[in-house]
């Protein structure tokens, strides 16, 4: 079974959506009663993990390996904070506008990756701006699991992808797997 945690409107084949009130990253009684005891082969979460706070984001990474298989990922993407692009920035600042009203975090890679290898997975960075404002990208592959707010995905970077401009929106995007 592939999860998409937060789903909202996303809807991609082969996985299935749920939202806070079915699979909440706070309450164990939900994965439990969601899972039974069942695992996952995989989750992923698009810009999620910015609307907890520091201690939470950790509590919902230990959930989340708790009930994913071994070898299992978890494809998590937030916005990030090393992003150069002043607009950016603003649109996804802790308690920015419109959907970043709660954002409660503004994480990094060297922010983020570390509350999954506290929870016991190993951590591979995919997308990510870096402290000097260069952009890192590592192969992936969407049937992996899809990620629009990213290099690759979003129409919003087509520039970039014509190598005419920086990408405009990406996210810090890591692949955190569970040891086998």
């Amino acid at each position: 079974m592939r999860v998409i945690l937060g789903a909202g409107e996303q809807r991609w084949p082969g996985w299935v959506p749920t939202q806070q009130a079915t699979l909440d990253l706070l309450n164990p009684a939900s994965f439990e009663q969601f899972f039974g005891r069942g695992l996952a082969d995989a989750f992923l979460c698009e810009h999620v993990w910015e609307h907890l706070w520091r201690e939470e984001g950790a509590q919902a990474a230990r959930l989340v390996f708790q009930y994913l298989k071994p070898g299992g990922r978890l494809r998590v993407a937030v916005p990030d904070g090393h992003h150069p692009d002043p607009a950016y920035q603003a649109l996804v600042a802790v308690g920015g506008p419109g959907p970043a009203h709660d954002h409660r975090v503004l994480y990094t890679l060297e922010t983020f990756a570390p509350l999954f290898t506290a929870a016991g997975f190993t951590v591979e960075p995919l997308e990510w701006w870096d402290a000097g404002g260069t952009f890192h990208q590592q192969p992936w592959s969407p049937d992996d699991g899809p990620v629009y707010r990213t290099a690759r995905l979003d129409h919003r970077n087509e520039a970039w992808r014509r190598g005419q401009r920086p990408p405009g929106f990406t996210s810090v995007l890591l692949d955190v797997v569970k040891p086998g």
